[in-house]
């Protein structure tokens, strides 16, 4: 049996019952760990992308996108702390409308970076999932529709934990422990 198989089944399961049994529990975990997310982002794109090219339209575009990732990032983290749950639906719609203008100014710098042979990929991936979060932000806040959603997911992972916990069951060795062995000197001695 893989270890870390069987341990990363027990953990799938785990999620998948804690997001059956507690949804809103989940929701305001999950706004704050996008604000986490956004906080690296932010950092990251005025540390790293922001003197790619010398165009001083892109380098404002970047620098205002980086500023509302870290504004956004922190107000995700320690609004719902401090104010609790009135405050994660509010956050995840804001987190939400950020995504879709982040994309939107993502959109803008993939163009120039293209313009000036830099690689995009990677970029067109995060439009993509910043634009996915964002739709998902916007359902899940919707009682009924977000929490059948989330439990659909905890069903989801519930499911695939199992799964991964039998098939590692099912594929581990056999292993036969004799009653005693017999080798050539314990006949020899027998004689």
């Amino acid at each position: 049996m893989d270890k870390s198989k069987v341990f990363l089944g027990f953990v799938t399961a785990a999620l998948g019952l804690f997001l059956l049994i507690s949804p809103d529990t989940f929701i305001s975990f999950f706004v704050i760990i996008l604000g986490v997310a956004a906080i690296i982002d932010g950092i990251f794109i005025l540390a790293a992308t922001r003197d790619l090219i010398i165009d001083p339209q892109y380098k404002l575009i970047v620098t205002v996108r980086g500023v509302l990732s870290i504004v956004v990032g922190l107000l995700a983290v320690i609004l719902p702390i401090a104010v609790a749950a009135v405050v994660w639906k509010a956050m995840a719609y804001t987190l939400a409308i950020y995504l879709i203008i982040s994309a939107g100014m993502q959109i803008y710098t993939i163009t120039k970076l293209h313009r000036n042979g830099i690689m995009v990929r990677q970029s067109m991936i995060e439009v993509a999932s910043s634009l996915l979060i964002a739709l998902v932000l916007f359902v899940i806040p919707a009682q009924t529709a977000g929490h059948f959603i989330i439990r659909l997911f905890g069903i989801a992972l519930l499911v695939v934990g199992i799964g991964l916990l039998v098939i590692q069951w099912k594929s581990r060795p056999e292993v036969v422990l004799p009653d005693s062995v017999e080798t050539v000197e314990d006949e020899k001695s027998e004689e």
